[in-house]
């Protein structure tokens, strides 16, 4: 569904902070509290908006090993394969991309040793091959949507 230009900007103030009111969005736009109100609840009906998260430090959270692990698996096993990466608590994120290897997935570890441990007796298992990892040394931008 094709959105408007004060839906675009609501969308865009958003994205940049979830917290905001109604009536902080309507100030920053000019319009009432009651027409952003109708307005997110509309983006949120038709799924252009489809959820609200925290953005939080992983070092904290004692996760210092962050990787994207592209992989192939055979037609037959993809199906029960991404059901269960969605399951495992350290995958955040699960893409079907272009390319050789046909999945590609983010994964979280507490260290090295236990994103190879992961990979090895979670992943493998599952029946992905012709595996790559590579490994995110910093991140530069971690904020969703922007």
């Amino acid at each position: 569904m094709l959105q408007d230009d004060l839906d675009a900007r609501i969308l865009r103030l958003l994205q940049r902070n979830g917290k905001l009111t109604y009536e902080e969005i309507g100030a920053m736009v000019d319009r009432s509290p009651s027409t952003i109100r109708d307005r997110i609840k509309k983006l949120e009906e038709n799924k252009t908006i489809m959820g609200y998260s925290a953005i939080v430090n992983h070092e904290r959270m004692g996760i210092s090993s962050d990787a994207y692990i592209a992989a192939d698996i055979p037609p037959d096993k993809a199906q029960t394969a991404i059901a269960s990466l969605f399951s495992m608590e350290n995958v955040s994120e699960i893409l079907r991309v272009t390319g050789e290897r046909r999945i590609m997935f983010r994964v979280r570890a507490a260290d090295n040793a236990e994103m190879v441990d992961i990979i090895d007796r979670k992943i493998r298992p599952l029946g992905f091959h012709n595996i790559e990892v590579t490994v995110v040394l910093e991140p530069v931008v971690r904020y969703p949507g922007l």
